[in-house]
């Protein structure tokens, strides 16, 4: 008997053990239910982001498969059982490769419904991200893909993936005779490389470079369009751009390329309107009048084979399908289906071919593939506490608000949300006007914005956040109650910064982590170095580097250098009154043990004297 009680015991209290996880898991569901709604999360996560069953955020890499999902709540937990801490950066090169291939999908409905017969491609800017494993997920994606360079690093950066795409190289930015004279060099080695010409002054350049290297370029030419976009990034684009030429600027390079017999070098129409459009009416808009570009350009006998839109496809941020700085008002298929029927309608009109259409959609393949998870050191919350009505001789501002809360819980009211919102935030604003001329006192004012606060609450909460026309509305009362939450940033050991500078105490007004405390008119720039593993900071005491102009040098004095946990690999130094030519000093990583610098990471400061420092400096 006693052996059937000991086994129906355990049976028992398992039944309430399922029991309990039961009804844990409902109500976790239930806050993912509203965590949805608050949160939004269904519109800006473009299923990639999810509330899973236990109420943790959940990333889906690839919406195609959506059996695979990630907890972040677990991710952070393995990690931390593996001791390392927060901050962390987690990348999904997954959803790289899915964003490429839902964009590439998007312009290929298109063409068909339009019967568009040019190609697309995507062509991928490097500066919106640069590091290798983002580069090399794309182009393993098995996607036609290319590549954009700003700036000779990023041509050079370019040139080493080129061979692994197979598609177009497009080289936008200011160009010198280096970044062009690299870039040719790219089109000789078999890369289609397109130089667009943004300055009246590179044309003169490139045909010079081009006759030394015996190579025939292909060039574009970036057009400004008096089409001009709005948000945040809109005086990239438009007439008053620094980037593009103008449309007489445009017809002196099309007789320039005539005269030099080299017009069918230029291939490439391009334009920008700027980043993250919000409304694809300012996109359409941009896209028709670039296509008057192109029709104009074949009747002067321009063979344009490629358009190039350039960048603009936005995300949602807040997922409100808005057109605030942060939201877009379209999707991938009404952004593509826009501009291919814009430029297929020009060339039907006219009777022109349909060029290849070129998209340099940087920030919408990398935006979400990333997450950031820190740490939460405080939350504060905006408590609200509903005050009692104000007395019968309370100034009319306060009566006001207190007339607008009345009639909010009154039923049958005609009034919309919006103008309750509106009411009281005139009132708030008054009081804050008469708070600071004396009319009204801090308990006044303090009484007004709780009841405010009531007041946006209670709209909040009626409000429908499937409703575009209340989203800004919903925003205002959301910045009044929303939670603040404080976080702390640690260094990461793959983040890069830049190294330690030294400047002299007379000649620079710099104040940073360190002052040279030499007199000598002289600085001295480490490259970038990889940061420390923790934000503990070490100490070094060396002499200031050595000039040829030797008279302004006082080797006797010492300079303070703060260092992270890491070596310093190479230093160029300069001296600033007689320009001499930079030279290598001294090799601080091959040379710490002979100094004992291994003491850096334990924080412990060593001295090194000029004698012995500038002879090491010397044999390095």
């Amino acid at each position: 008997m006693s052996d059937d009680m000991s086994m129906g015991s355990p049976s028992s209290a398992g039944e309430q053990g399922v029991l309990r996880s039961m009804q844990e898991v409902a109500m976790s569901s239930q806050e993912a239910s509203k965590m949805l709604r608050t949160y939004n999360i269904a519109w800006w996560g473009n299923n990639y982001y999810d509330v899973n069953e236990l109420g943790h955020i959940s990333v889906c890499p690839d919406p195609d498969v959506p059996q695979a999902r990630v907890d972040l709540a677990k991710l952070v937990k393995a990690r931390e059982a593996q001791g390392q801490r927060l901050p962390a950066l987690f990348c999904f090169p997954q959803i790289l490769q899915h964003r490429l291939r839902s964009i590439n999908a998007a312009f290929k409905r298109a063409r068909e419904s339009y019967g568009y017969n040019g190609d697309y491609f995507l062509v991928y800017p490097i500066k919106v991200n640069q590091h290798r494993r983002v580069i090399e997920s794309l182009i393993h994606s098995g996607e036609p893909l290319g590549l954009e360079a700003g700036s000779k690093a990023e041509l050079m950066a370019v040139l080493a993936h080129a061979g692994m795409t197979r598609s177009v190289i497009v080289c936008n930015g200011y160009k010198d005779r280096e970044y062009i004279r690299l870039a040719l060099i790219g089109e000789k080695m078999g890369h289609k490389v397109y130089l667009v010409i943004e300055k009246m002054s590179e044309i003169a350049i490139v045909l010079d470079e081009a006759e030394r290297l015996n190579v025939i370029p292909r060039l574009g030419v970036r057009a400004r369009l008096a089409s001009q976009g709005s948000g945040k990034w809109q005086s990239s684009g438009g007439e008053k751009s620094k980037f593009g030429l103008a449309a007489t600027q445009v017809l002196q390079l099309v007789e320039t390329l005539r005269e030099a017999g080299r017009l069918d070098s230029l291939q490439l129409l391009h334009f920008h309107l700027g980043s993250q459009m919000a409304n694809i009416r300012d996109i359409a808009t941009g896209v028709r009048e670039s296509a008057r570009f192109y029709v104009e350009l074949h009747k002067l006998g321009v063979n344009i084979q490629c358009f190039d839109v350039g960048g603009g496809l936005g995300v949602d941020y807040e997922g409100t399908r808005s057109q605030s700085d942060c939201s877009v008002n379209y999707g991938l298929n009404e952004y593509a289906n826009n501009i291919i029927w814009a430029i297929g309608d020009a060339c039907e009109e006219h009777g022109l071919p349909h060029p290849t259409v070129i998209t340099e959609s940087g920030r919408a393949v990398t935006a979400h593939h990333t997450v950031l998870v820190s740490n939460i050191i405080g939350v504060e919350r905006n408590e609200y506490t509903v005050p009692t009505a104000p007395a019968d001789d309370a100034p009319r501002a306060l009566q006001s608000m207190w007339e607008t809360w009345q009639e909010m819980h009154e039923p049958g009211t005609r009034r919309s949300l919006r103008e309750w919102l509106h009411d009281s935030q005139m009132d708030l604003h008054d009081i804050h006007i008469g708070y600071s001329s004396g009319t009204f006192s801090l308990q006044e004012r303090a009484w007004a914005e709780q009841l405010y606060l009531s007041m946006c609450h209670e709209v909040q909460k009626q409000l429908d956040p499937q409703n575009r026309a209340l989203v800004r509305s919903s925003m205002s009362c959301r910045s009044v109650w929303r939670t603040k939450c404080t976080s702390t940033s640690r260094c990461s050991s793959q983040c890069r910064m830049r190294g330690v500078s030294i400047n002299c105490s007379r000649c620079c007004r710099w104040k940073g982590w360190i002052r040279c405390l030499s007199a000598a008119r002289c600085c001295w720039t480490s490259p970038v170095i990889p940061m420390a593993r923790s934000i503990t900071t070490s100490t070094v005491t060396a002499s200031p580097p050595l000039c040829r102009c030797r008279s302004t040098i006082q080797r006797t004095r010492r300079c303070s250098v703060s260092l992270w946990s890491a070596p310093i690999r190479r230093s160029l130094a300069t001296c600033t009154t007689c320009s001499a030519t930079p030279k290598r000093l001294t090799c601080l990583f091959s040379r710490m043990a002979a100094w004992k610098l291994s003491c850096l990471t334990k924080g412990t400061p060593w001295r090194i004297c000029c004698n012995t420092y500038s002879s090491i400096r010397t044999r390095c």
